[in-house]
């Protein structure tokens, strides 16, 4: 099986019939502040205050897509708007998702027009219980080939594009050299990093904003709703990215954060990732 459809295999299994002790030894929960180990529903309980929640995830990480799913229905279960924030999906698809929530276009519609990512599979499960819900999903990120521009041209180009173009995308602030997200950013890009210069680091500041941006604009439309972004864990482990940009545009927002990925034994040293982690460990096969 590839992996879209072996992700949606599984979650099948996982929403169909109630969690054995094999699956829920999958993954393990950790509450960072105090080093406990939590279950899905006490996670949840946790996440009761929180006004925006950030799932960081590993994007190929079939069990993270499972409580991803998991974690969306019980908090669907709590509150009776709860909106749906995705970095999969760019801004300008945003009618196209809306069109599909609504009724008025096909899954195949979507598939077609709304860019979706290769796996789209694994997530489709969530995008399809927001619309049996009747809530909102929003299309977070900035179009790819604005965020390509700013890599390629520099940030400046984004000036040249036509006024109605740029709704969709955010301004951005460009950081001081010792910033810590910056230093993450070469961290990880390495010397192929450096050798591209700041535009490539800039780029990733546009997503970062934007997806910020899109989370705010959802929860001033309807201040009594929740929000649950789904996002790359880079762009919100140890409050950085867009984590951190929400924090600018709104210092007040309670907002709570989950980094999810395979199972280390350097979990010590990984504690100030996010207020909660959660471990994944693939399932033997049978």
């Amino acid at each position: 099986m590839n992996f879209s459809i072996a992700s949606l295999f599984f979650i099948f299994l996982q929403v169909s019939f109630p969690p054995t002790s094999s699956q829920k030894s999958c993954y393990t929960i950790i509450e960072t502040e105090t080093g406990n180990k939590l279950s899905l529903v006490a996670l949840v309980d946790k996440l009761t205050e929180a006004e925006v929640i950030f799932f960081g995830e590993e994007h190929n990480d079939s069990i993270a897509h499972v409580l991803q799913y998991q974690l969306y229905q019980s908090l669907l279960a709590k509150n009776s708007s709860l909106t749906l924030s995705m970095e999969m999906f760019e801004r300008d698809v945003q009618l196209v998702m809306d069109e599909y929530l609504a009724g008025f276009i096909t899954e195949k519609k979507l598939r077609q027009e709304g860019k979706i990512w290769n796996n789209y599979s694994a997530y489709a499960p969530l995008v399809n219980l927001a619309k049996e819900n009747k809530q909102q999903v929003i299309a977070a990120n900035v179009p790819g080939r604005f965020a390509n521009m700013v890599s390629r041209k520099g940030l400046a180009s984004l000036d040249q594009l036509q006024r109605k173009a740029r709704h969709f995308f955010a301004k951005i602030k460009i950081p001081e050299a010792g910033d810590p997200y910056l230093l993450k950013f070469n961290e990880a890009m390495g010397a192929h990093g450096h050798s591209m210069g700041p535009s490539v680091f800039h780029a990733q500041l546009l997503r970062d904003a934007t997806m910020a941006e899109s989370i705010l604009k959802a929860w001033r439309k309807d201040k009594k709703t929740k929000i649950l972004h789904l996002t790359g864990r880079f762009h919100s482990d140890e409050r950085l990215g867009t984590v951190a940009e929400l924090k600018k545009m709104k210092p007040k927002l309670s907002v709570k954060t989950i980094s999810c990925f395979a199972n280390d034994r350097d979990i010590k040293n990984k504690m100030a990732l996010a207020d909660f982690i959660i471990l994944t460990k693939q399932p033997n096969p049978s």
